[in-house]
C-alpha cells in the first residue's frame, strides 16, 4: 500500500476568530479556582509546558539531538577540504562503462545492512561514498571494523550527521550523486524507552533533511530507503502485504518509520522526487547487529549465560521472518536498478514521479525457540532458557511477510533459509571475535531484539 496521503493544499489560511478573552479567561478562572487542588494542577500544568518549551529551545539552540540522544551536542560546521573532496571523487568514480551504471550515496554505511550494500555496489562497479555518524547504540569497535573493510575495497566512508545540511549538499555536488540508499536510521524497539528523542532526530529530523537537499539538487537523485515491518504493528493479518493497514504502531520506532513513509508521499507529491521504500524482516548474518536476538544469544551461549526467551499471550512462541543479509541486498540492488528518475527540477516538479514500496522478508517465520535450537547446533552447545512473558515494550509476537509485489516487479526471490544463513554467521562469529575469548560486546542495559 502506498504511503497515506496527505493533504495537497498548503496555501489555505484558517479563519481568525475574534474572542473576548477578558471574558473568557474570567469564565476559566472562576472554574479553576474552586478548590486547592485545581489551583495545584494548574501549577502542575504551566511548569510542564514551560520545562517543554525550555528542552525544545535549548535543542533548537544547541542544533538539536544527536543519535547518541545528548540534549546540547550541535553539528559542528562543515568545511571541506581538498583532500576530503578528491577522496570523495575517487570513491564515486565507477569502474564499469555501461550505460545505467551509478554514483551511490549510502548513508548508514558502516551500519550492518549499508555495508553489505556498499560493497555489493562497489564490486559489481558502481561509484559509492559512504556517510556515517558512528553513534553508540551499540559498539563502535564493530562499526569501526566494517569501516576498515569498507575501505579496503574503496569506499570512503564520510563521518557526519545526517542533519548536516552542508555536508549534503557538499556530497552531492563533489560526488555527482545518481541515487540514495538511505539506511542511516535510529534502530531498535525496545531503546524507544529509553532514549525517544534520538528517534526523532534520525528517522524524522534526518529523512527530512535528505529529501530538502535531494529536492534541491539538479538533477534530481532517486533515492531507496529503509523503512521496516515494524510499521505492520498491531495488524493480525498474516502474511503482511503492502497494502494492509499500518496505522497500529506498537513502538515509538514503528511510528517513525511509518511517519517517514508519510513524508516520502509528501516529496514524492510536491518535489518530483522517486522514492522506494522497502521493509525490511529482521535482518541477520555476518556483521551484524549486536542487540539482536540471534546476535546476543551466540554471545550468551558461549559464555555460559542464560539467554530469555519471551512468549507471548498464551504462552505462544514468538516467530519472525527471519531473512538473510545477502538476500535483503538483492533486494535492495534491485530497487536500485528499478528506480526511475525523478522528475523534479532546481526544486520544482514537472511530472509525476515514481513512488513505491516493498516487503522485503525471507516468508517463511521461524519460532524463536527453533532459532535457538539451531544456534546450539552449530555453536555444538546447549544453552540455558529462560521462558520469561513478553513485556510490553513495542515488540509484536509474529511477523510474516508477503513479497508477492516485490517478487514481480523486483525480480526478488530470498533463497537462504535460517539454517544455512545461521551457520554462516556463527563462522564469521567465531572468527571476528575468537573461539573461547571473554569477549564483551557493549549493550549497556539494552535487552536483545528478536
Amino acid at each position: 500500500m502506498p504511503p497515506s496521503t496527505m493533504q495537497d493544499s498548503y496555501t489555505s489560511t484558517p479563519r481568525k476568530m475574534k474572542i473576548d478573552r477578558s471574558n473568557y479567561f474570567g469564565r476559566v478562572a472562576s472554574r479553576w479556582h474552586t478548590t486547592a487542588s485545581a489551583r495545584l494542577l494548574a501549577c502542575s500544568a504551566v511548569l510542564l509546558i514551560l520545562t517543554l518549551f525550555v528542552m525544545y529551545r535549548i535543542s533548537s539552540i544547541s542544533g538539536g539531538i544527536v543519535e547518541g540522544g545528548i540534549i546540547g551536542r550541535s553539528v559542528a560546521a562543515f568545511k571541506p577540504t581538498h583532500e576530503w573532496e578528491l577522496k570523495v571523487r575517487q570513491s564515486c568514480v565507477p569502474k564499469r562503462l555501461e550505460e545505467d551504471v551509478m554514483v551511490v550515496l549510502v548513508t548508514g554505511a558502516a551500519g550492518f545492512v549499508g555495508t553489505h550494500v556498499s560493497l555489493s555496489l562497489k564490486k559489481r562497479g558502481d561509484g559509492v561514498v559512504g556517510l556515517d555518524n558512528f553513534n553508540d547504540y551499540y559498539e563502535t569497535s564493530l562499526k569501526r571494523a566494517r569501516l576498515d573493510l569498507l575501505e579496503k575495497h574503496g569506499v570512503f566512508v564520510v563521518e557526519g550527521d545526517i542533519n548536516d545540511e552542508t555536508l549534503l549538499m557538499s556530497l552531492f555536488e563533489v560526488g555527482q550523486i545518481t541515487h540514495v540508499m538511505h539506511l542511516a536510521a535510529q534502530a531498535g524497539v525496545r531503546y524507544a524507552v529509553q532514549n525517544p528523542r534520538s528517534y526523532v532526530h534520525s528517522n524524522i529530523a534526518g529523512l527530512v533533511n535528505l529529501f530538502e537537499v535531494c529536492k534541491a539538487a539538479n538533477p534530481q537523485p532517486a533515492i531507496v530507503w529503509a523503512s521496516s515491518s515494524s510499521v505492520y504493528g498491531l495488524n493480525n493479518k498474516v502474511p503482511f502485504s503492502e497494502s494492509d493497514r499500518t496505522d497500529q504502531p506498537a513502538s515509538l520506532y514503528a511510528a517513525t518509520k511509518k511517519a517517514g513513509e508519510g513524508i516520502a508521499h509528501t516529496y514524492n507529491h510536491i518535489y518530483g522526487l522517486s522514492i522506494t521504500g522497502l521493509r525490511f524482516f529482521t535482518v541477520y548474518g555476518p556483521w551484524g547487529r549486536p542487540d539482536m536476538a540471534y546476535f546476543s544469544f551466540t554471545q550468551d551461549i558461549l559464555r555460559g549465560k542464560a539467554i530469555n526467551i519471551y512468549t507471548g499471550s498464551g504462552g505462544k512462541d514468538l516467530a519472525r521472518d527471519f531473512t538473510y543479509i545477502d538476500d535483503i541486498v538483492k533486494g535492495c540492488m534491485r530497487a536500485l536498478d528499478t528506480a526511475e528518475k525523478s522528475t523534479g527540477s532546481g526544486g520544482k516538479k514537472t511530472g509525476p514521479a515514481q513512488l513505491r514500496v516493498f516487503n522485503l522478508g525471507n516468508t517463511s517465520p521461524v519460532t524463536v525457540p527453533i532459532l535457538v535450537d539451531i544456534l546450539e547446533k552449530h555453536l555444538k552447545q546447549k544453552a540455558i532458557r529462560n521462558i520469561v512473558k513478553m513485556p510490553r515494550n513495542g515488540d509484536v509476537p509474529f511477523t510474516h511477510a508477503n513479497t508477492s509485489s516485490a517478487q514481480s516487479q523486483l525480480n526478488y526471490h530470498p533463497t537462504t533459509n535460517l539454517d544455512t544463513g545461521l551457520r554462516k554467521f556463527v563462522k564469521w562469529y567465531l572468527s571476528y571475535y575468537g573461539v573461547g575469548t571473554d569477549h564483551r560486546l557493549w549493550l549497556g542495559d539494552r535487552e536483545q531484539i528478536v
